[in-house]
């Protein structure tokens, strides 16, 4: 399983980098966390969790969705096995505090004590050593396009600070800057072949791609 030094190693291999000499830990690590963030919103996670109900009422706090970044679908299971999905903002809204959401249902919709829900959501990939998280969940499908991804940022990165700085190194700047970009482009292209369609319907702010109001 892919942890964070090996992540690391590889994108300071792609950088001519191995010794560190010239980006920083402290730059690689946003960087890196620039990139994971690009596709956590454009190739999100997707989770599933099932909610049994132990106290009845209109607010029901989803402790198992440690983590949620936002909440696709709610569907009740009912009794006799087949389910009923429930409608966002007509049945039913949700507040996140920590990345644990709290569901607050509508009208007649109030849950009793042994009613089940399976809910679909997304959360962010994980790596392991980044952050404290102790498993990978980034799959490996998508790990090449996170090092070109971190190395484009790296690269822009570090030129921009070469641009602000004294004696305005603009030659090694640009040539930076280049780089990053044609990295950028294959991390867009890789992103672009692995997003499949998804069958939910996207919830407010999704972005359907890098443009499309994306809040930062």
């Amino acid at each position: 399983m892919t942890k964070l030094d090996d992540i690391n190693a590889n994108i300071r291999i792609l950088l001519d980098d191995s010794a560190a000499t010239r980006f920083s830990d402290n730059l690689l690590g946003l960087a890196l966390a620039q990139a994971i963030e690009e596709i956590n919103q454009r190739v999100p996670r997707i989770l599933s969790a099932e909610h049994t109900v132990t106290l009845a009422g209109r607010d029901q706090t989803l402790p198992a969705l440690s983590g949620c970044r936002y909440i696709i679908s709610v569907n009740m299971l009912l009794e006799d096995g087949s389910s009923r999905d429930l409608e966002p903002e007509t049945c039913f809204t949700y507040i996140l505090n920590e990345g644990t959401p709290t569901l607050h249902f509508f009208g007649s919709n109030i849950p009793a004590v042994g009613e089940r829900f399976i809910v679909l959501y997304c959360a962010g990939y994980t790596i392991e050593g980044l952050g404290g998280e102790t498993i990978t969940t980034l799959p490996v499908e998508l790990e090449n396009a996170l090092i070109e991804g971190s190395a484009a940022r790296a690269c822009i990165l570090r030129a921009g600070s070469l641009a602000e700085g004294y004696g305005r190194r603009s030659e090694e700047s640009a040539r930076l800057m280049e780089i990053g970009r044609r990295w950028e482009r294959n991390f867009e292209r890789a992103l672009n072949g692995l997003k499949t369609l998804q069958e939910f319907g996207f919830p407010p702010g999704f972005p359907l791609d890098r443009w499309d109001g994306v809040r930062r």
